[in-house]
């Protein structure tokens, strides 16, 4: 029986966490619908034993490839390569699956043909405490439908990695390589949206998603670390958007266009802010650099970056542009 999902785990130091990410896949009937790649990414604690020994158990669905470190975005790579099932969703090491909806979602999984399927999530602690559940319009759940239909109606795209599967064909077919490091979860959701014509939505909460770990990068200290990371992705995703062709359907074109235009804003707000980025060592050519690359790859979105407006009715990046003045600096913008 070929599978109908590859799941794909990379794994770096994350001993504490990995039997439970792992319990919660295996647990499963009819586990051979199932591909399990587990990707070591050089860890230096007990992960990969951990990973060895559920392939031992279950060597018909669980495949571990360990490799030299690389970051996050290059075990998704090498997993998607890897993968033959019909449909592919990522799963982190620290986060888990909700065993008996996944059971469910295997067999809607089987019945469904589409690019692109949205499932709810829901948000836990260290105890696996409920903190929130993330769920869709139940009015759009249960059909395929066009994306251009769905961003419509939906007034937009959800892009949380969590609730994402991605038919494995579109993935590899289009050479989505997404960036290896930090970040790579934003790339993971947009790179491959161009090529997305059909999408369905679960009613089933499928992802456990672990809010509060230390080490996560969406806060004020990740922004700092990696400031780097996030430049690069939003370079990538900005020559993206400037290549976007003209078989690209309208909604889904408008959709990439405002979420490129909003990231860069951001990147702009990361690099002049000095309660974010703007004291870090550097940080000033970075900046220049950014401002220049948009300007020379992406004209437009370089003039929309320059109109957007705070809650004070001026653009902080364009006053920044002309005079060099840093708005950042002398108000609380």
């Amino acid at each position: 029986m070929g599978k109908i999902l590859t799941i794909g785990i990379p794994v770096y130091n994350m001993e504490k966490y990995l039997d439970r990410c792992l319990s919660s896949v295996t647990g499963i009937r009819d586990l051979d619908k199932v591909e399990i790649i587990v990707v070591n990414d050089g860890s230096k604690d007990r992960s990969l034993e951990i990973a060895r020994a559920y392939e031992q158990r279950f060597p018909e669905s669980v495949r571990v490839i360990d490799k030299p470190n690389g970051g996050w975005g290059s075990g998704i790579n090498l997993s998607i390569k890897e993968a033959t099932g019909k449909y592919y969703k990522s799963l982190d090491s620290d986060d888990s699956f909700d065993t008996r909806n996944l059971e469910k979602y295997l067999d809607e999984l089987e019945s469904v043909d589409a690019d692109i399927l949205l499932t709810p999530f829901i948000e836990i602690d260290e105890d696996g405490r409920l903190l929130a559940e993330k769920i869709y319009d139940p009015a759009l759940s249960g059909m395929v439908m066009p994306l251009e239909e769905y961003i419509e109606r939906n007034g937009g795209f959800s892009k949380t990695i969590h609730s994402v599967t991605y038919r494995t064909s579109l993935l590899k077919d289009n050479n989505i390589v997404i960036w290896d490091r930090f970040y790579g979860d934003i790339d993971y959701i947009n790179s491959p949206l161009p090529y997305v014509r059909t999408i369905y939505v679960s009613k089933l909460s499928i992802y456990r998603y672990l809010i509060g770990r230390e080490g996560q990068s969406i806060s004020v200290t990740g922004y700092r670390r990696h400031i780097d990371d996030y430049i690069n992705v939003s370079k990538k995703l900005i020559r993206i958007n400037a290549s976007l062709s003209e078989t690209t359907p309208a909604n889904t074109k408008n959709y990439l266009n405002e979420d490129t235009l909003h990231m860069t804003v951001f990147a702009y707000k990361l690099m002049l802010n000095p309660k974010m980025c703007g004291n870090e060592a550097g940080i000033k050519s970075k900046l220049r650099e950014y401002d220049k690359f948009i300007r020379a790859n992406h004209s437009t979105l370089y003039r929309k970056s320059g109109i957007t407006n705070t809650k004070f009715g001026i653009s902080p990046i364009k006053i920044w542009r002309l005079t060099g003045i840093n708005l950042y600096k002398i108000f609380e913008i």
